[in-house]
């Protein structure tokens, strides 16, 4: 698959969703709700199935699991900074989109007298549960190429652009997220003979991002992951309202979302290069 962009194989295989993507950057489609729940979240949950597979967790080695977990803490290292960054962004023109991005910032930098920033649950649960330290590690080409991405989105002047490609980077969070909990769980088992719960630091932080009834979770029937989403998803749907320009709202997307996949499919050549 070295050259084939999965998002691009997913458009070709499925024509209606590529016309509607044609048709809503040139300004023909304006339907935020079609646009999300018909065409964005069926094509992220069969992009990140094809991902699930190149990565295929339960047949890792130790190298390749460590890999995957250092290069995948880099971009954690830096999210709240960029949440930051672009609440600050949009505050002038959208408040309401720069006040859903400082909710997220609260939760994955640390609100004072709440669950800690996110990164350093998750790096102290490597390391009192695995051992693993990846503290200050130097990222890989592509996930440099990734955080550099991100960087610029967020210093867009198009508030619609950074709307889009937030969408993009929380509507991928969950399926990210079960992929990284099998990664650990894989390097554990291999390391330690422990997984799942019996790494209770790791399950801790996990059970916080994916499961509704936890203590860190908000918005009720949700977890913090899937709140993320729908906070976000709630700016396209609702473009007009929040007077957002929806093909522009799609670029950001476009972006962030081929940017993810491809880092992901980079990664999985690395870790067969380890094998």
């Amino acid at each position: 698959m070295r050259g084939t962009s999965l998002v691009e194989a997913y458009l070709a295989a499925n024509p209606e969703t590529r016309g509607y993507i044609h048709a809503t950057l040139q300004g023909t489609r304006n339907s935020g709700d079609d646009l999300v729940d018909k065409h964005l979240k069926p094509m992220i949950d069969a992009v990140y199935r094809q991902i699930r597979a190149l990565v295929d967790p339960a047949t890792l080695t130790v190298a390749q699991a460590r890999m995957y977990i250092a290069e995948l803490a880099v971009f954690a290292r830096h999210n709240a900074q960029f949440l930051r960054l672009a609440a600050d962004q949009v505050v002038g023109y959208c408040p309401a989109l720069a006040h859903e991005l400082d909710r997220n910032f609260l939760e994955e930098g640390g609100e004072p007298g709440k669950v800690p920033a996110h990164y350093i649950l998750y790096t102290r649960a490597l390391l009192a549960d695995l051992g693993l330290l990846v503290n200050g590690h130097v990222p890989a080409d592509e996930t440099a190429k990734l955080v550099l991405q991100h960087q610029v989105l967020v210093n867009s002047h198009m508030t619609g652009l950074i709307a889009g490609g937030y969408y993009a980077t929380e509507g991928v969070a969950v399926a990210e997220t079960e992929i990284l909990r099998d990664i650990t769980d894989r390097y554990g088992e291999l390391t330690t003979g422990t997984s799942g719960a019996q790494l209770t630091n790791l399950d801790y932080y996990y059970r916080l991002h994916l499961d509704e009834g936890h203590e860190a979770a908000q918005v009720g029937g949700m977890s913090v992951e899937e709140a993320h989403i729908e906070g976000l998803a709630r700016f396209i749907r609702q473009s007009d309202l929040f007077h957002l320009d929806l093909p522009q709202a799609l670029e950001g997307f476009l972006q962030i979302f081929n940017a993810m996949a491809d880092w992901w499919t980079q990664l999985a050549y690395r870790a067969r290069e380890l094998n």
